[in-house]
Order: C-alpha cells, then sequence, then structure tokens
C-alpha cells in the first residue's frame, strides 16, 4: 500500500506564478522579466546538474562554460530558427520576447532545446536515465467521479533553479490560457491544463524513428494546450506534427476520458483503460520495437558510477510496477492516494533510483503535479512529493 499523506501534506501557502498575458513578444517579455535572475545564471545551473558534486572538474569547466554554452546556443540558434519559422513562429516570437525581458542574448535561450535535441538524438543508442512516473485514472475509477493525471518529475536538483509554474493568456484568436509547468528559458512546458479541460503530462521517452523537423517535445505539449480541446483531438493533432525526439504523453480531458501516448518522432501508439500509468519504456508492442533493448548496460565508463552496468530499463521498469500495483490496490482513487502513490518508497519504505517518489545517486523526483482538467485546476510541487507541500492553483 502507498503511504497514508495527511490533508495538512496537501494544502500549502501559494506559490509563485508567472502570469504572461498579450501577443507572443509580449508574453515573452512577461516571463523574461519576472526569470531574470534565473536566466542571468543559465550556466551555473547547467554546470550543477552536469556536476552536481563539484570539485576540481567542475571548477576548470566553470572556465570554460560560457563559451561552450554560447557556442551551443548559436548551434541550436542555426538549426532550430528555420523549422521554427516554418511551424510555430509563436514560439519564435515569444523567445525573443523572453531575452528582451530577460536582457540576455537571444541565443542563450535555444541551449535548453537544443539540449533536449541533442539527448533525444543520442538516446537511440545511448540513453541518459531521465525519468518520470505518471498516472491516469478516468471518471470512473476517481473517488470524486473526474479524470485526473499525477506525475512526478524526476531530474538532477540542481534544475529546480529554474523551475517557472506559469499562466499563459495568448491574445491570439483561436489560442487557449493554460496553466503549465515548465523551465525558465522555454516557451514550450512539461505539463499543464487549458482553458477546455485538457490536460497533458510529458516523460521523457527514448524511441527511434526519422525527424522531420528540429522541434523539441516542450514545444509540441505547449501547441496541444493552446489549439486542442480533448483528449480525441490531441490524439489527431499529434499524429501528423513533424518532431524531434520520444516522448510518453500522459492525456485526460473535462469529459473523463484519458490516453497514454507513446510518441516517436515519426510514429505513435495509443493506449487506454480506465487506469494508466507509464514511466519510461514503451508499453506497446509497436513502440518496444523502437526503445532500447531491455537488456542494454550502462557502459562503465558513465558517471555517476553507481550506475555502471545497472540496465538501462531497471528503473522504469521497477517504478512502472510498483505504481501499476498501487493503482490496482485501490478502487476510486481519491486526490490524496494520488499524492500518496507519487510519495511512495516501495515495501521497504526507503526512497531509491527505482521507486515512484525517486532518490538516485544522479536523479531524484525534483517537482510532482496533479491536474484536474474538469476544474481546470492543478496542484504543483517543487521538492520531493514525500516532504513537500502542494499549492492549489487554477485557470
Amino acid at each position: 500500500m502507498a503511504p497514508e499523506v495527511s490533508p495538512e501534506r496537501v494544502a500549502a501557502p501559494a506559490q509563485a506564478v508567472v502570469e504572461c498575458r498579450g501577443d507572443y513578444r509580449a508574453m515573452g517579455r512577461d516571463q523574461g522579466a519576472a526569470c531574470r535572475a534565473e536566466l542571468s545564471r543559465i550556466e551555473e545551473v547547467l554546470l550543477s546538474i552536469a556536476l552536481p558534486h563539484g570539485g576540481r572538474l567542475a571548477g576548470a569547466l566553470g572556465r570554460v562554460m560560457p563559451p561552450v554554452t554560447g557556442a551551443l546556443g548559436r548551434a541550436g540558434r542555426r538549426l532550430m530558427t528555420p523549422d521554427l519559422v516554418r511551424l510555430y513562429p509563436e514560439h519564435l516570437e515569444r523567445m525573443i520576447g523572453i531575452a528582451e525581458g530577460a536582457a540576455v542574448p537571444v541565443h542563450r535561450l535555444f541551449m535548453g532545446p537544443m539540449v533536449e535535441l541533442v539527448l533525444n538524438r543520442a538516446a537511440y543508442t545511448m540513453p541518459p536515465p531521465a525519468a518520470c512516473t505518471a498516472i491516469a485514472v478516468t471518471r470512473g475509477r476517481s473517488a470524486s467521479g473526474e479524470a485526473i493525471i499525477a506525475k512526478n518529475f524526476d531530474y538532477p536538483p540542481a534544475s529546480s533553479a529554474v523551475h517557472l509554474t506559469r499562466w499563459s493568456r495568448p491574445r491570439s484568436p483561436g489560442r487557449a490560457a493554460s496553466l503549465e509547468v515548465t523551465k525558465a528559458p522555454l516557451t514550450g512546458c512539461h505539463d499543464g491544463v487549458n482553458e477546455h479541460g485538457l490536460a497533458v503530462a510529458y516523460n521523457y521517452g527514448h524511441f527511434r524513428g526519422r525527424a522531420r523537423a528540429r522541434i523539441s517535445i516542450s514545444v509540441l505539449v505547449q501547441e496541444l494546450l493552446e489549439t486542442c480541446r480533448s483528449v480525441g483531438d490531441a490524439i489527431a493533432w499529434l499524429r501528423d506534427r513533424p518532431r524531434s525526439g520520444g516522448a510518453l504523453l500522459m492525456l485526460a480531458d473535462a469529459e473523463g476520458d484519458i490516453a497514454s501516448v507513446e510518441l516517436a518522432p515519426d510514429f505513435l501508439t495509443v493506449r487506454r483503460g480506465e487506469a494508466l500509468v507509464h514511466a519510461n519504456h514503451a508499453l506497446t508492442e509497436d513502440m518496444a520495437a523502437r526503445d532500447v533493448p531491455r537488456e542494454a548496460l550502462f557502459p562503465r565508463w558513465i558517471w555517476p558510477a553507481e550506475l555502471r552496468g545497472r540496465r538501462l530499463l531497471e528503473s522504469s521498469e521497477r517504478r512502472h510496477a510498483r505504481a501499476s500495483s498501487l493503482v490496482g490496490e485501490r478502487g476510486a482513487a481519491s486526490e490524496e492516494d494520488l499524492v500518496a502513490m507519487l510519495s511512495d518508497h516501495g515495501a521497504a519504505a526507503r526512497g531509491d533510483d527505482h521507486t515512484v517518489c525517486r532518490h538516485g545517486p544522479y536523479y531524484s523526483t525534483t517537482s510532482s503535479v496533479v491536474i484536474f482538467p474538469r476544474r481546470r485546476a492543478m496542484r504543483v510541487l517543487v521538492g520531493s512529493p514525500c516532504t513537500g507541500s502542494f499549492t492549489d492553483l487554477s485557470l
């Protein structure tokens, strides 16, 4: 069983949320101005993510980080701008606005999307152990009679320095307002819910395929929220959208529908059910053929050393199995049940690299969301759900 969670754990003081209004340049300026401090030290954050324990290597890399990240950002701008102009010019406008608001060169904002694309490309043969765990229930499987998504975002703890919870209220006709969780440099997002009651949560996936555009998944998630109304709309829209990289998307809507979408650069599969769980590996036969081989091991040179010789998918498989077991033990899951599942440390009640609430040598759970499409609302926590408190937010 998942650990009990008291009502006090779920309530929390209000969390700062950045509100972005107007055209896309104006929304970017709002975000950039609010995140100026975070964006001014982005190289420091990236270095802490790469080498969280510091040391002499970190000191040496710190001296070369600005020119290296500058070169990476300029390369990203050169490679990604044509596809953004062709497919999603709003995101380019928003990125320019963020740079103006934060008073930083625009090429620095391409570092995040560029790293996302590079990792997805490298992940076809040697994926990083980044992780997330997502759970969804239909209205028939929730105690409150509504679809709910609950998700843990696992990443190096230093990434919390650029966490951003954001309201986006675009002025453009046909574009929906949304509440999102993202990172300060990004125009896209990882999780969110829109004014129509469509919710999405993005987990990393490492599925092979041919990319038709240098467009990151976080941009697609934002586009889903701004342009789609239901789970069916979102799946139909995703089928033909050019993109780069893989993902697992958990979808839910105000009518109580849910779906788990496994997304490759040129292919997708969909799972349905009353309760769904996914982590970071494929669960459909067709996508499993594009996934990392089950027997693949981390190489002997990888850092941190604790990962050497482990199976690449071990953590994902064990988190998925545990979360599926917890969901199966419940009939109609309450909000408190789902929060308890996100806080779970396994049968041994000790968090590690394989528990739903992750406490690994490099990756840990750094934020959590519980999303309520019917209410157009979301609970957000920054930190570990086993010790932190959620903030209630709504559109």
